[in-house]
């Protein structure tokens, strides 16, 4: 967030450390607040910096007490719908943006905001709109750049997707987010050479993202390319951060593709049990065991899959409830599941 008040961040550190402080920032800025707490700008300073570190719950507390110390306050009210978006309160942080926008009609920050938040409410056509009106107004604004494709991508407009992606990555070059968006939309267009001169590039602009490598070792099995690179790629990623195993599901596609089912199920029995909640992995497991004619594994890693899938809830008599009123009816991965064991 670009704001006048940031300075008030120098401002305090400067001081402080001239007396021979060696507090942190954030020790700094909350001394100031208490010396100051009908501040504005020393509130706003706070809750940028506690921000910027993912104390989103204390940001939120700051801005809003900014906010009731001065209500006309832009910086304090969309400040508050961040940091009510980045506790998950959808909701609220509408509620928040809306009021930002009526205080500052056009913002392209706070439009950019408001489209992430469509993208959240699964309303893809309404952020395409509010991401593009901010482009409009700030051609340069780094947020409408990347969720712009992906919400032309939840619409199927394949080919603005791909402009957008682009100019994603073009305004953002050191990104790998946008590289990563452009990808995918450059596979959704069936321009894997592209796809892939992307996923190498976000490689290359940060070696230690374990996500790059991943997509990249999906996208070389989906081709067909050789299984050598696939499987440095899946022991990278997953040596970087093992996620929930989807390394080695990508790892276990390939070996079966090569005739390896053995070799496959070592590695999907490893990932399974490191990260028994990852249905995928169990209902892999079954399905090469029901191949392999070994039905009572494949009957126990299907078992497995029904235990951790998802139940899907209805609403009944004014209230959520389980559909079978105990259990809850299993997700259509848990149905796949039961039926492996048939």
């Amino acid at each position: 967030m670009r704001r006048a008040h940031i300075a008030v961040i120098f401002a305090i550190s400067t001081a402080l450390a001239g007396c021979g402080h060696q507090h942190s920032p954030l020790a700094q800025l909350r001394a100031e607040v208490r010396n100051n707490p009908d501040s504005v700008p020393a509130r706003l300073a706070l809750a940028d910096a506690s921000l910027e570190a993912e104390d989103y719950h204390d940001a939120f507390i700051q801005y809003s007490a900014a906010r009731e110390l001065e209500q006309s306050s832009f910086d304090a009210t969309l400040g508050v719908a961040t940091a009510q978006e980045r506790l998950n309160d959808v909701g609220g942080a509408v509620e928040s943006v809306n009021e930002a926008l009526a205080l500052k009609p056009g913002d392209p920050e706070a439009l950019a905001l408001q489209g992430r938040l469509m993208l959240r409410m699964n309303k893809p056509a309404e952020a395409i709109e509010v991401l593009t009106e901010a482009l409009q107004t700030d051609p340069e604004n780094d947020e409408a750049h990347r969720f712009l494709p992906i919400a032309y991508l939840h619409t199927d407009q394949l080919a603005a997707a791909e402009n957008a992606g682009r100019a994603a990555a073009a305004q953002m070059p050191d990104s790998v987010e946008a590289h990563l968006t452009l990808a995918n939309v450059l596979i959704a267009r069936e321009k894997t050479d592209e796809a892939e001169t992307a996923l190498r590039k976000a490689m290359e602009l940060d070696p230690a993202d374990a996500e790059p490598p991943l997509r990249l070792a999906e996208l070389l099995v989906r081709e067909e390319r050789g299984i050598d690179e696939v499987m440095e790629l899946t022991e990278r990623s997953a040596r970087l951060d093992s996620g929930e195993g989807d390394a080695d599901a990508v790892a276990a596609i390939a070996l079966r593709r090569e005739g390896r089912d053995e070799e496959a199920l070592r590695r999907l029995n490893a990932a399974a049990m490191a990260h028994p909640r990852n249905v995928r992995l169990w209902l892999m497991l079954a399905v090469i065991y029901r191949d392999l004619g070994e039905d009572e594994a494949a009957a126990r890693s299907a078992a497995m899959a029904f235990r951790f899938a998802p139940r899907r809830r209805v609403r009944a008599a004014g209230a959520d409830m389980p559909a079978d009123g105990a259990a809850g009816q299993p997700s259509p991965d848990a149905q796949a599941a039961a039926s492996a064991e048939n």
